[in-house]
């Protein structure tokens, strides 16, 4: 038989319990990873998987840059209002904007250019992020 006290340790216990256990979930739960491209770290939505075809790298005197590609079923819409929300919060300047059902983006900061391009391919969608700047 349970007594009051009991009753009262256990309902105190349980929204506590509740609290960490949605506090671990929320925080497992990321609507991105990082990826390295040309040594400038650029969020990848979830939903995106990088390509099997190899990256581009391209280095000249003053100037430095890669590309990767991105396959995955997120709509191309989509993609472009996490760009448009994830680039600002990191400190990114929006420069051009070029949408409709997908589209180009280009942010900088510093002496580097984020350039995120959103398209439909077959069976889903895809994104290639191009980095440059100067100074590498």
């Amino acid at each position: 038989m349970m007594t009051r006290f009991n009753a009262r340790l256990i309902l105190h216990r349980s929204p506590l319990i509740g609290l960490i256990g949605l506090t671990l979930i929320v925080a497992g739960c990321s609507n991105s990873y990082e990826e390295t491209v040309a040594g400038v770290k650029v969020p990848i939505p979830n939903a995106m998987t990088k390509s099997q075809a190899k990256g581009m790298q391209l280095s000249l005197a003053g100037f430095g840059g890669a590309q990767a590609s991105f396959q995955g079923n997120l709509q191309p819409e989509k993609i472009v209002e996490f760009y448009k929300k994830e680039m600002p919060n990191r400190g990114w300047q929006p420069n051009i904007e070029l949408t409709s059902k997908g589209g180009m983006l280009t942010y900088t900061k510093e002496n580097q250019t984020v350039v995120v391009m959103a398209t439909k391919s077959d069976g889903g969608s895809s994104l290639s992020i191009t980095v440059g700047g100067t100074g590498r």
